[in-house]
């Protein structure tokens, strides 16, 4: 591990006492004590780097003032915009800030689009006359605009801080003046129990197998198998480290009570509840075993595994963002054409995770094989005459055993453009195995076009028959 990961694990692990100790103080000891954590967090790994995301803050906070009906869609443009002057200093004649200030920016940015689309859904709901629960559905427990002092502490708390998960302001107030969350300890180690191993196991398969082999002379010279094989443990690597980070994550919100929800409340990764619920006056007024922290939970690594569909896989990784980007980006999409929208909605993270050409290679070659699971979904229940799922025999469990096994590649493949960034190593190592994995999603894609119109033809010629049928009697 280098110097950058033993920071963000010393991150982790030390946000976890800490969430023990503020989870039992009172409310202000949660607002005013996490925003001091985090603060002096950041003010130590980001330095002066500390001002950009300030700018944005206040910005934001302008935003509010002045556009009061607009707010959310002029916070978004402004805390995009910002990204791209952040991530080109050199334009600006700035120092590059460390990758602990990109990380910052990074939740900085989610933070502050949300929160401005929601006091913007708070401010017309009261002009509609809205009830408080219909409101309440929409923006969570959000009462009242925030002042700039909230923003500043939600903007800072350590939670999540540098590693996520994202959570609404609705999520944070619910922390700061809720009761205590339920008993944590127990739920804690039953959370990270794995990550020592992932952890291990991550640091060696990324020893054997690294991906800066590709970029070797002799790369080229190995058998096309062996080329296309190593992308299987440079993605096992990768998406074991994330394990790691994001089940820490979620153990220092756990230790803090952050995203604790009744059962009841049905909330969802980065959403938080999604029907009417009471907020219970303390902790013990609902057993142990009915409350659960969906609200922050980020990665779902049992079902990313072992999921067979593509979208799926999507939707279990990095679940919080995943949902911010569904919330505040996709549905601002043609809704007429799902494509443009999918592409619209992968450029957008692509830009939010950085400008590396590489990024934007996979996150744009997403859409194709949406597409084409899409299609191929679809072609197969038209043959068969039931869904995929409904499949019974050999067939229905070789079918889906094939689309897990493409799921997984298709992932690894895309894999490549995050861990080499740049567009020309990608597209070296995409040129050194054929492209065969865009290849597939568009030979999936014209032959189910073909089977489409080959039933249709026969259900022409059907028709036709029926109609003689009935002529001639």
């Amino acid at each position: 591990m280098n110097r950058e990961e033993l920071t963000y694990l010393g991150v982790l692990l030390g946000s976890i006492p800490v969430g023990f100790v503020l989870k039992e103080r009172g409310p202000r000891w949660r607002q005013f004590g996490g925003a001091a954590v985090g603060a002096g967090l950041a003010l130590l790994t980001c330095g002066p780097h500390l001002l950009h995301s300030l700018g944005t803050v206040l910005g934001t906070w302008a935003i509010l003032t002045c556009l009061p009906r607009r707010s959310g869609g002029a916070a978004l443009l402004w805390v995009l915009g910002y990204l791209l002057f952040f991530r080109t200093p050199w334009v600006w004649g700035l120092p590059e800030p460390p990758p602990y200030a990109n990380a910052l920016q990074l939740l900085v940015t989610l933070k502050m689009a949300s929160l401005a689309s929601d006091v913007q859904e708070l401010r017309e709901a009261e002009l509609k006359g809205v009830t408080s629960e219909e409101t309440r559905l929409l923006i969570g427990s959000l009462r009242r605009v925030p002042s700039l002092i909230d923003i500043l502490c939600y903007s800072y708390c350590y939670l999540g801080l540098l590693t996520g998960p994202f959570y609404r302001l609705g999520t944070y107030l619910d922390w700061v003046w809720g009761p205590p969350g339920p008993p944590a300890l127990r739920r804690l180690l039953c959370h990270v129990r794995w990550a020592p191993a992932l952890g291990v196991l991550g640091v060696l398969v990324g020893r054997a197998w690294p991906a800066r082999a590709v970029l070797e002379p002799q790369f080229s010279a190995r058998p096309w198998g062996a080329r296309l094989a190593l992308m299987v443990p440079v993605f096992l690597a990768l998406r074991l480290r994330l394990y790691v980070g994001w089940l820490c994550a979620e153990g220092g919100c756990v230790s803090a009570g952050l995203g604790a929800y009744p059962k009841t409340a049905r909330a969802r990764p980065g959403q938080g509840p999604t029907v009417s619920w009471e907020r219970p006056k303390t902790c013990a007024d609902i057993p142990d075993n009915q409350w659960d922290f969906e609200s922050i939970r980020t990665v779902d690594p049992w079902g990313t595994e072992v999921g067979r569909r593509f979208r799926g896989g999507l939707r279990r990784w990095n679940m919080t963002v995943q949902w911010w980007l569904a919330a505040y980006v996709h549905r601002r999409g043609p809704r007429r054409y799902p494509i443009v929208r999918n592409a619209w909605t992968m450029l957008v993270s692509a830009y939010w995770h950085g400008l590396h050409g590489g990024q934007y290679l996979s996150f744009l070659t997403v859409p194709l094989w949406l597409a084409a699971e899409a299609a191929a979904e679809g072609a197969l229940s038209g043959y068969f005459g039931v869904p995929l799922d409904n499949l019974g025999g050999w067939k229905g469990s070789a079918l889906r055993g094939l689309q897990w096994f493409l799921k997984m590649r298709a992932f690894e493949y895309l894999s490549m453009g995050f861990v080499l960034r740049e567009a020309a190593a990608t597209l070296r190592f995409w040129a050194s195995v054929h492209f065969c994995l865009h290849l597939v999603p568009l030979l999936i894609l014209l032959t189910a076009a073909a089977a489409g119109k080959g039933r249709e033809k026969g259900r022409g010629k059907g028709r036709e028959g029926r109609e003689e049928e009935e002529g001639a009697l």
